[in-house]
């Protein structure tokens, strides 16, 4: 992976925190735009690691409609099927 979660959100903190002390408006406003831009690629990434996960643990049949039943139950989701 590029980074981790950890990482990107202590690259938000860091740029909410150059935001107070930015000079002027644009700047604070540039910096907060890109602080929430970190915490939204955190909380993707999680969610892509947590699916990566899911798919990892799932026992694969050779029939080939099983996979994408069994997906959904790995999720802890409802089947399209149901």
């Amino acid at each position: 992976m590029p980074g981790s979660p950890t990482e990107y959100r202590l690259h938000a903190l860091r740029c909410s925190q150059l935001a107070k002390t930015a000079a002027t408006l644009e700047s604070r406003r540039a910096l907060i735009a890109l602080a929430e831009t970190w915490k939204g690629l955190a909380a993707e990434l999680e969610s892509d690691q947590a699916l990566l996960q899911a798919m990892s643990e799932l026992e694969l049949s050779s029939q080939p409609s099983e996979p994408y039943e069994a997906l959904p139950v790995a999720l802890g989701l409802r089947s399209w099927a149901a």
